[in-house]
C-alpha cells in the first residue's frame, strides 16, 4: 500500500519503501544493505509486484530473514516471495516488461478510497479504449511524461492496453517493455477527459504522434494506480 509512502526510492527526510525495507534488513542482519529495486514509483502509487534484488551474507537463512524483516516493515510493506538468483542479475536491467493496473469508480466506494480514482459519474468505454488501442506499439511517450534528465530514451513500447468494466469499476490494464515518469497516471488523466468528452480524440492522438509540439495532458491521481507484475 503506496498511500503513506513517498514512492519507492530513498529520499532525505521523508518516508519512502525502499527506506523501510532497508532499514529493517539492516536491523536483522547488523550490517549494511543496499537494496536494488527493479523500478521507481511515485508518491501514493501502490505496488503488489514490486522486485528488488540484494546481495546477502552467505550461509542466510532466507526464510527466517524474511519473516523477520517482515515483522519489522509494518503491514503496509510486505515481502511476498523470493528467489536465488545468479551474481549477474539486475532487477532494473534484466527486466522485460513491466505491467500495471488502473482502477477507476463511476461512484463511490468508501472501501476503495484510497485505491481508486473516485469519478462519481459515466465514462464512454468505447472511447476510452480507442485511446487505449491508438498507444499499442512503439513511440515517444515524452508528451505524456514528466521530464527526466536521467532518461536515455523516450521511446516505449506498448504490449497490452485495455479498459475492462466489472459493475461501477473500470480497470485499465497496460504492459510495456518501460514507463516513463507519470507516463501512465498522464495517460489514463488524458484518456479520461476525451471520455468525458472535454478533450478531442483527435487531440489525443496529436500528443501521441507530435511529441515535441507542447499540449496540455491531465494526470490522474497517483491513488489509482498499482504496479502489478515485472517480467523476466
Amino acid at each position: 500500500m503506496g498511500t503513506n509512502f513517498s514512492g519507492w526510492q530513498i529520499q532525505p527526510d521523508t518516508l519512502t519503501v525502499e527506506k523501510v525495507l532497508e532499514d529493517a534488513f539492516t536491523t536483522v542482519l547488523q550490517q549494511p544493505i543496499d537494496l536494488i529495486g527493479q523500478g521507481r514509483t511515485d508518491a501514493g502509487v501502490h505496488a503488489s509486484g514490486q522486485v528488488a534484488h540484494v546481495d546477502l551474507p552467505k550461509k542466510t537463512n532466507i526464510s527466517k530473514l524474511i519473516h523477520r524483516v517482515n515483522k519489522l516493515s509494518g503491514k503496509e510493506v510486505q515481502i511476498l516471495d523470493f528467489e536465488p538468483v545468479s551474481d549477474e542479475f539486475h532487477a532494473r536491467f534484466d527486466a522485460t516488461s513491466r505491467e500495471y493496473e488502473y482502477k477507476i469508480t463511476l461512484r463511490h466506494h468508501p472501501l476503495m478510497e484510497s485505491v481508486a480514482w473516485q469519478m462519481n459519474k459515466e465514462l464512454d468505454l468505447e472511447l476510452l479504449n480507442t485511446c487505449a488501442e491508438l498507444i499499442l506499439g512503439s513511440w515517444d511517450f515524452s508528451g505524456f511524461s514528466k521530464y527526466n534528465e536521467d532518461n536515455f530514451t523516450t521511446n516505449c513500447e506498448i504490449h497490452y492496453s485495455k479498459f475492462l468494466r466489472e459493475g461501477d469499476l473500470i480497470t485499465y490494464q497496460v504492459q510495456a517493455n518501460r514507463f516513463l515518469r507519470n507516463m501512465v497516471r498522464r495517460l489514463v488523466g488524458t484518456m479520461v477527459e476525451v471520455a468525458k468528452g472535454k478533450m478531442n480524440l483527435e487531440d489525443f492522438e496529436s500528443i501521441l504522434k507530435e511529441p515535441e509540439v507542447e499540449k496540455p495532458t491531465f494526470t490522474a491521481p497517483a491513488k489509482g494506480l498499482t504496479l502489478v507484475r515485472v517480467f523476466y
